[in-house]
C-alpha cells in the first residue's frame, strides 16, 4: 500500500470530519467523487480512527511521559517544654520540593529534585529486561489505520464515480428512446397513409405499429433504469435531491482521464503488494510476530537505580546505588507463547490464500482491463461508421429519397451509438480504475 496518498487527507482531517458538500450541481466526474467522501460517514470515521491512532503513537523519547512537581508543606516544632501555642517562629517553618521525570526510552529513565534546602538530586533507573514493543505495535497499528482509510477511500470513490457515469449514461440513453418512440410514431402514421394510397401492404403498416409499438416499451424501460440509477447516485453520494442538482459530465473529462490513466498504468509493473487485502493480512501476520518476540518465555523483573545529591552545606557529593531482582509464577509464558504461536501460523497461512486470491484477482482484472479496451476500440469504430452513415442519409434527405422522419431515425441510430461509446468508455475507465489498486 502507498500510505502516502492519504496523508493529504489526514492533514486536513478536521475538515473531512466536519464538512458536507455544498455544492448546488454536479456536472463533474471529480466533484462527484468529492461530494462522495465529503458526505460519507464511513470514510469520516476511517479518517477519525487514523487521528487517534497518531495521537496514541508513542515516539522514542516518551516526552508525553514526562512530568514536572512542586510540593510545599508548612509545619510547627512541639517540644516537651513548649506548649504548641507559645512555640517560637523559628519552631515552625516552610518547605518545598520540586522535581522531574523524564522517562528516555522504555529501558532508561531520568529523574532531578531539588528541595528548599537547595539540595540536589540526581536519578537514573535502568530496567534492561523490560521490552514491551508498544512502541512498534502502535506504529504498526497506525499505518494499518492510515491503509484502511486509502483503501476506503478508493471504495468510496470508485462507486461514487460508476454510480455518476451509469446515471449519465442513463440519462442519454432515455432521451435518445423517447426521440426514437416520437420518430416512430410519426413513421407509422407515414406508414398508413401510404397504404391508403396502395403504396404500401399492411405488413408494412403492422411493422411500422410494431416498430412503435417495442419503441414505447424501451422508453418506458429506460425511464425505469433512469430513475434507479438517479435514486442510487443519490444515495452513494449523500446528497439531497432537493438541494443539489445533477448535470451530465463534459464527455471529454471521461476520455482525458482514460487517457491519463493508461498513462500512469503499465501493466508489466502491477503487482498484488499494492492491494490492501494482501498489506492487510501482512500487516495482522506482522502484529503477532511482535507479540511473539516481545513475549519472552520467562520475564523476570530487573531493575537498576543510582542517586547522585549534592548540598550546597556539603560540596561532597553523595552516590547511591541499588539493584533488585525478582519473579514469581505469573512470570512464566510457555502457554502465551504457545497460544501466540499457533495463532501467528493461521495468520500466516491466512495471508498465502489472500496472496494466492489476489492474484487471481490481478489476472482476472487485467483480463477485464483488456476486455473493455477492445470493446472501447470497437465503439469508436462503430461511431465512425455510424457518422458515415448519418451523413449519407443526410444527402439522400437533401435528393429527396429520404423524409424528415427518416433523417431523424438515422440521427437517432447515430446518437444511440454515442451512448454506447460513452458506456463502454465508462466500463474502460472503470476497469482501469481496479488496475490502479495495484500500481
Amino acid at each position: 500500500m502507498k500510505l502516502w496518498k492519504i496523508l493529504v487527507s489526514v492533514i486536513s482531517a478536521a475538515v473531512i470530519i466536519t464538512a458536507a458538500a455544498s455544492a448546488e450541481t454536479i456536472n463533474t466526474i471529480e466533484q462527484a467523487e468529492q461530494t462522495a467522501l465529503l458526505n460519507n460517514l464511513e470514510y469520516k470515521s476511517a479518517v477519525l480512527e487514523v487521528l487517534k491512532a497518531e495521537h496514541a503513537l508513542e515516539g522514542i523519547i516518551k516526552l508525553d511521559s514526562s512530568s514536572i512537581s512542586l510540593s510545599g508543606s508548612y509545619g510547627q516544632k512541639n517540644t516537651d517544654n513548649t506548649d504548641a501555642a507559645e512555640a517560637s517562629a523559628d519552631d515552625s517553618g516552610f518547605g518545598w520540593q520540586a522535581s522531574a521525570s523524564l522517562p528516555v526510552i522504555e529501558q532508561l529513565s531520568l529523574g532531578a529534585s531539588v528541595d528548599e534546602d537547595f539540595t540536589g538530586t540526581f536519578s537514573i533507573s535502568l530496567n534492561p529486561l523490560s521490552h514491551s514493543g508498544s512502541t512498534e505495535e502502535t506504529r504498526l497499528a497506525y499505518e494499518s489505520k492510515l491503509a484502511a482509510a486509502e483503501d476506503k477511500a478508493t471504495e468510496i470513490s470508485d462507486a461514487a464515480v460508476a454510480g455518476y457515469l451509469d446515471w449519465a449514461a442513463a440519462v442519454s440513453d432515455y432521451d435518445v428512446k423517447l426521440d426514437t418512440a416520437d420518430v416512430k410514431q410519426i413513421l407509422y402514421e407515414d406508414e398508413k397513409v401510404r397504404f391508403e394510397k396502395g403504396e404500401s401492404t399492411l405488413d408494412d403498416v403492422r411493422e411500422a405499429f410494431t416498430a412503435w409499438s417495442e419503441s414505447r416499451t424501451s422508453a418506458n424501460d429506460a425511464l425505469s433504469k433512469l430513475q434507479t440509477a438517479e435514486a442510487e447516485l443519490y444515495s452513494i453520494l449523500n446528497i439531497d435531491s432537493a438541494v443539489v442538482n445533477l448535470e451530465l459530465p463534459a464527455e471529454a473529462d471521461l476520455f482525458n482521464n482514460i487517457e491519463t490513466m493508461q498513462n500512469e498504468i503499465n501493466s508489466a509493473e502491477l503487482a498484488i503488494n499494492g492491494s490492501y487485502a494482501v498489506y492487510s493480512a501482512e500487516t495482522a501476520a506482522q502484529s503477532l510476530e511482535l507479540q511473539l518476540k516481545n513475549t519472552w518465555l520467562f520475564e523476570p523483573d530487573l531493575s537498576i537505580s543510582g542517586n547522585l545529591s549534592i548540598s550546597p552545606s556539603n560540596l561532597q557529593p553523595t552516590f547511591s546505588a541499588t539493584a533488585a531482582v525478582s519473579f514469581g509464577l505469573d512470570d512464566w509464558n510457555a502457554e502465551e507463547r504457545a497460544e501466540l504461536a499457533a495463532e501467528l501460523e493461521i495468520s500466516r497461512r491466512q495471508a498465502v490464500q489472500t496472496i494466492n486470491a489476489e492474484q487471481l484477482s490481478l489476472k482476472q482484472a487485467v483480463t477485464a482491463a483488456e476486455t473493455a479496451a477492445i470493446n472501447y476500440e470497437a465503439a469508436v469504430i462503430e461511431l465512425e461508421q455510424a457518422e458515415e452513415l448519418l451523413d449519407e442519409a443526410d444527402f439522400l434527405h437533401e435528393l429527396g429519397e429520404y423524409s424528415a422522419a427518416e433523417l431523424e431515425e438515422t440521427r437517432l441510430e447515430y446518437e444511440q451509438i454515442k451512448n454506447n461509446l460513452f458506456s463502454a468508455a465508462a466500463s474502460h475507465y472503470a476497469a482501469l480504475r481496479a488496475l490502479a489498486a495495484y500500481i
